[in-house]
């Protein structure tokens, strides 16, 4: 079989008893915390520094979706006060580190706050490598230390073989990030030509996820809703997506105008997390680049977008004749 993206392949229409679209239920059972397990619709906005917030994060949780906190604050104190943010408004947290270092968790440590947090995302471009594994043990050992195994998940990536999401399962962690280059803000795929097609990649890592016990977070190359029923329909648990939140109220970063009125538009800035705009910021701007920035045309509040994610996924499920994500991925049909 070739190796396929989201626009090589198509959704069938199947047979549905489903009477209307409002009986689909889009929740899923993705971490273990005893209290914020269930997101209510299978969506997750990227852990990228113009991307996902506090204040995305807090008005995704409110809707049913979620957002992973971004690795690139420029201080301990900024990055403590976001996630101060999110205790304050009851939000789970949901944070991202490196492969160098596990000093950020330091602020869970003997505080609150530790009662809200849900999952440590380890983010790094290559995930199928020795620093990740060095990387998962040290968060799992400070887990258990800390009295948390039974509420805090460790996601790991990205990957995109089966052979790789073995390894990271291998390795401890709970939920396994797949795609390398498909991003819209990601240049992988150009600068060095390694990349697998998103839909196959998810469609591989998805095949033994069961059996591993782990969940799948498709990651990168949503460009539509429909992108998001095709990536489900590949056996995702859920997607991850970026350039759908850039640009919303309450992504990071301030609103832009160009040209005066009555001619001006509004946008924000959308950077890849290794673009040369971004290593910048962060001070690493000697570094190799695989990601652009560009302007993301100014959306308006989250709401919107989810309002169409929800109402589109909802419709998805009906036409295969499913009406949770357990019998969408049992009935779904696809070709290419």
């Amino acid at each position: 079989m070739k190796s396929l993206n989201y626009n090589d392949v198509y959704l069938v229409p199947s047979y549905s008893e489903l009477e209307s679209r409002s009986h689909v239920d889009l929740s899923v059972k993705l971490f273990k915390h005893p209290q914020f397990h269930t997101i209510q619709m299978p969506v997750i906005a990227a852990n990228m520094k113009t991307v996902t917030g506090p204040e995305l994060a807090i008005a995704l949780h409110k809707l049913g979706a979620m957002g992973i906190l971004h690795r690139f604050q420029k201080t301990e104190e900024s990055y403590y006060d976001d996630c101060k943010q999110l205790f304050e408004n009851n939000c789970p947290i949901d944070i991202s580190l490196g492969v160098n270092n596990i000093d950020s968790l330091a602020i869970f440590e003997n505080n609150k706050f530790s009662s809200l947090l849900r999952s440590v995302t380890i983010d790094i471009a290559h995930g199928y490598h020795i620093k990740m594994k060095k990387q998962i043990g040290n968060v799992k050992e400070w887990i258990k230390n800390n009295g948390l195994d039974n509420q805090v998940d460790i996601i790991a990536g990205n990957v995109c073989t089966s052979e790789a999401v073995e390894a990271l399962s291998s390795w401890g962690a709970d939920i396994i990030k797949v795609g390398i280059g498909p991003g819209s803000a990601c240049t992988t795929r150009i600068m060095t030509g390694y990349e697998i097609p998103q839909f196959t990649a998810v469609l591989n890592c998805t095949e033994r996820k069961k059996e591993l016990g782990i969940k799948i977070i498709a990651d990168g190359g949503i460009t539509s809703v429909g992108d998001i029923s095709k990536a489900l329909a590949a056996g995702a648990d859920a997607i991850m997506a970026g350039s759908l939140f850039a640009g919303t109220k309450e992504s990071p970063g301030p609103k832009l105008r160009k040209g005066n009125y009555p001619n001006e538009t509004f946008y924000k800035s959308y950077m890849g997390s290794a673009s040369y705009e971004s290593k910048l910021e962060t001070g690493n701007s000697g570094k190799h680049t695989e990601g652009v920035s560009m302007e993301i045309p100014y959306k308006g509040a989250v709401r919107y977008a989810i309002k169409d994610i929800h109402d589109g996924l909802c419709s998805a499920f009906s036409y295969a004749g499913a009406s949770n994500l357990k019998e969408y991925h049992e009935k779904v049909l696809w070709m290419e």
